[in-house]
């Protein structure tokens, strides 16, 4: 574990880290995220966004990035909700590697976002805002309008879940470790 710096000794940088998406839109709210960070959290002026994979800038960058504008000390908060194995092992091991290239530098890895009061007042918030279209059942929802029928279910390369495309069945990768059913796979 990394030695936790005193307030003097330090200057903290912070990496706002998501998993990346192939969809340009969504990397950039991660941008906009760690932006408005910066801009409310004005003690914590060396904010980066960081994505795991899929995307551009990755942590090795950020850490780097940080690094460049003064910081010593990097803490990356995880954009996940659970400690799953992106915040057990990925994270950690991404973030190892990208210290090993800044000696002198210490780093942590926060906790992620996790059940919180927050959290359910964010979720209350969307419910009432009501702001999104409602589908009857059979009824074509307009995000897809533009989307092929063929393109509409994702295959994630990292999902223990298989989709057969011909037959829409999703199934469980031999060898994922998800249970269905009582039986392990």
């Amino acid at each position: 574990m990394s030695q936790q710096p005193s307030d003097t000794a330090a200057t903290t940088g912070v990496i706002i880290c998501d998993h990346g998406s192939r969809r340009a839109q969504s990397n950039a709210s991660l941008e906009e995220v760690a932006r408005l960070f910066a801009a409310r959290f004005s003690d914590t002026p060396i904010v980066e966004p960081a994505h795991m994979e899929l995307a551009m800038p990755d942590i090795a960058l950020a850490y780097s990035a940080c690094v460049a504008r003064g910081a010593t000390h990097i803490v990356i908060l995880p954009f996940f909700l659970a400690r799953g194995k992106h915040w057990t092992r990925d994270i950690p091991s991404l973030t190892a590697q990208a210290a090993a290239a800044h000696p002198g530098s210490t780093y942590q890895v926060a906790e992620p976002l996790g059940i919180d009061d927050l959290i359910l007042d964010l979720l209350k918030k969307r419910l009432d805002a009501n702001d999104q279209p409602v589908l009857a059942s059979g009824q074509d929802d307009p995000r897809l309008a533009d989307v092929e029928p063929s393109q509409r279910r994702i295959q994630c390369n990292t999902c223990p879940f298989s989709l057969d495309a011909d037959t829409g069945v999703v199934s469980i990768k031999p060898g994922s470790g998800v249970v269905a059913a009582g039986v392990r796979h």
